[in-house]
Order: C-alpha cells, then structure tokens, then sequence
C-alpha cells in the first residue's frame, strides 16, 4: 500500500466536504444578507445617563431614535459627540456597529475556509493523480 493509496481518497474526501460545506456557507451568508437589507451609515450620538449608556441618531426622516447600549458595545464608543454606526434602511430604528452582522461575517468566514480547504484539497489531488508510481 503505497502513499497515494491512502493520500487518495483522503484529499477526495476533504475536496468533496470543503467545496460542498463552503458552498451552502456560502448560500446562507447570501441569504441573511438579502433578507437583513441594505445598511447605511449615519452618525449617532452616544450618550451616558442613570449608569447606562444609548445611542440616539436622526432618521431621514427626522426622527429621533435611540437605543441602549450593550456593556460591550459601550466600552468600544466612547462618549465623543460623533461616532459612526449603521442603520437599516427599511427599518430605521434598527442600529449596529458594523455594516455586516456577526452571524453574516461568520458564514462568510466559513465560506471561504471550507472553500479554500475544498480547493487546495482538489488541486493536490489532481497533482498526486500526475505522479507516477
């Protein structure tokens, strides 16, 4: 049994997984930005009163939202007159931190570790299939 014998299959399977996983990775991350909609970005204010702290921007419509802050959250804006956050665009009165939600970035993540295994994986086994025995 030599080498390529085990090798084989091997790199078949982490092939098959990592471009299959990466792909439906991929989809989902697709999905939950299309369904999550288009986030501008807008300057709030963020304020401090009774221990807590909140965020309050102006919609473009001229409204006033505002929403507390999470502990972590707060320990990254500090109490400056401007910071910049992002607000959807359907709903208003939603607001966070960064243009791409956690769950989103995390499935983008995977999409292209899973796809890039599936991919390395895919070559080397096309080069061990040119070596000779």
């Amino acid at each position: 049994m030599s080498g390529s014998d085990f090798l084989g299959p091997l790199l078949e399977l982490f092939s098959w997984i990592g471009l299959t996983l990466g792909a439906a990775c991929l989809v989902v991350a697709l999905i939950i930005r299309a369904v999550s909609g288009r986030w501008v970005e807008t300057t709030a204010v963020v304020v401090h009163e009774s221990g807590s702290a909140a965020a309050r921007w102006l919609a473009d419509d001229g409204t006033i939202h505002s929403r507390p802050l999470d502990p972590a959250e707060a320990a990254q804006l500090t109490a400056s007159d401007d910071v910049m956050v992002f607000v959807s665009v359907v709903r208003p009165e939603r607001m966070r931190l960064h243009r791409r939600g956690g769950g989103e970035q995390t499935l983008m993540f995977l999409a292209l570790l899973l796809g890039g295994v599936g991919i390395v994986a895919s070559v080397a086994s096309f080069v061990l299939q040119l070596i000779p025995e």
